[in-house]
């Protein structure tokens, strides 16, 4: 029975993408000797569309999807409206070097790496997002 719910709950979710729901966003923390890694699984989101920030001892990480039907000719930027996919903030730990953060996005995957070290307080910033 427990497989039958199983599957069935996966073909709704396949359903529901294909007919233009969405998709969970999986995010994943991993911790090494020397750096905390969190990796964003985002299909078919491209780089652009991610916003990191660093703002006290938060990190901040969101997508925004831009509505192009309602950009209109006369005012492209006051029609444009967008939406988020995806938001979450994290807490930076006291041994990250808040300086040293970096995000690279590959295949589909951003990563974020925040790297051990110590550091004073760093103003509100956003992090660059490299690509591969």
């Amino acid at each position: 029975m427990k497989n039958v719910l199983k599957d069935f709950v996966h073909q709704i979710d396949a359903i529901n993408t294909i007919t233009g729901g969405t998709v969970a966003t999986m995010v994943n923390v991993k911790k090494s000797n020397d750096r905390l890694v969190i990796q964003v699984n985002a299909p078919s989101v491209n780089s652009d569309s991610f916003n990191i920030y660093v703002h006290g001892n938060q990190l901040v990480v969101y997508t925004t999807l831009n509505d192009v039907s309602a950009v209109s000719d006369e005012d492209e930027q006051s029609s444009r409206h967008m939406a988020p996919l995806f938001n979450r903030t994290f807490s930076i730990p006291p041994a990250v070097d808040k300086e040293q953060i970096d995000a690279v996005f590959e295949r589909g995957q951003l990563k974020i790496l925040l790297p051990f070290g110590a550091s004073d307080n760093v103003p509100a910033k956003r992090i660059d997002i490299r690509e591969y």
